[in-house]
């Protein structure tokens, strides 16, 4: 899940919908390991996202990555 500082809102990414490589979750350090580039995203870290979907009947937001 990611959360936009600016305004509280909450979505969320698919880590399937992340292209560059096909990421794994590590429970033991709680990120999201990249298998070849061993890229990591952990809990807290700042990204770049777009929004990818909205359903406003659910009050669902999809982001998808952008760096």
């Amino acid at each position: 899940y990611v959360e936009i500082i600016e305004n509280k809102c909450e979505g969320m990414i698919r880590a399937r919908d992340i292209k560059d490589d096909y990421y794994v979750f590590d429970e033991k350090a709680y990120a999201l390991i990249g298998e070849v580039s061993k890229k990591h995203y952990t809990l807290g870290d700042e990204v770049w996202i777009r929004v990818k979907n909205t359903d406003l009947i659910k009050r669902h937001l999809d982001f998808e990555l952008v760096k």
